[in-house]
């Protein structure tokens, strides 16, 4: 009997015309879950790879933008003679700063990305540097300017760096540009 004939028990039938058993239906379950575990090991391989791809670009712009950064002493009009990492968490709050330009006045406090996506604009403004000053008291009395560089800054996110009064860098070449035009006026945080 074909599959595509009716049986008198009106049992599904297998590829072979037999009405399938329980062992039967068992088995191609067993062997579906094997698939999807094999599956699975796929996927997360993949995940890792990209992940590292991921952490590994990144590292890149930021040691970019870091060396350059240690190789000036003024960005943006502002001078200043200390360029940090800042990474502290304290029972309710955390927070990492890529790079942190000191003065005696003002801290520029920097985002740094490969690609700079509006996610990462909004994240900046509204998660990380509002918890910078209640993280690190000891710059209180500090102006804090806030900015965000990357090796590719998409039209979106400098349009809403700009608009939250955010300095924005970027490559040119084996240099860091300025994006933001000379008469721009940064916001303080």
């Amino acid at each position: 009997m074909a599959k595509d004939q009716d049986n008198n028990a009106g049992e599904p039938l297998s590829d072979y015309g037999q009405p399938l058993t329980f062992e039967k239906v068992w088995k191609m379950f067993q062997e579906t879950d094997k698939k999807m575990k094999e599956t699975d090991r796929k996927i997360d391989k993949l995940a890792r790879l990209y992940g590292g791809v991921s952490e590994n670009s990144r590292d890149v712009a930021e040691e970019f933008f870091r060396r350059g950064l240690e190789a000036r002493q003024v960005l943006f009009g502002i001078p200043y003679d200390q360029v940090a990492r800042l990474e502290k968490r304290t029972r309710k709050l955390q927070g990492e700063y890529d790079i942190v330009l000191y003065n005696g006045e003002y801290m520029i406090v920097i985002e740094v990305k490969y690609k700079l996506h509006p996610d990462d604009v909004e994240d900046f403004i509204h998660r990380k540097l509002p918890v910078f000053k209640p993280l690190f008291p000891e710059y209180g009395d500090k102006k804090i300017i806030g900015g965000v560089a990357a090796m590719s800054v998409p039209i979106k996110s400098y349009e809403l760096a700009k608009k939250n009064g955010l300095l924005v860098l970027t490559q040119s070449g084996e240099n860091i540009s300025v994006m933001n035009p000379k008469d721009f006026v940064l916001k303080e945080y």
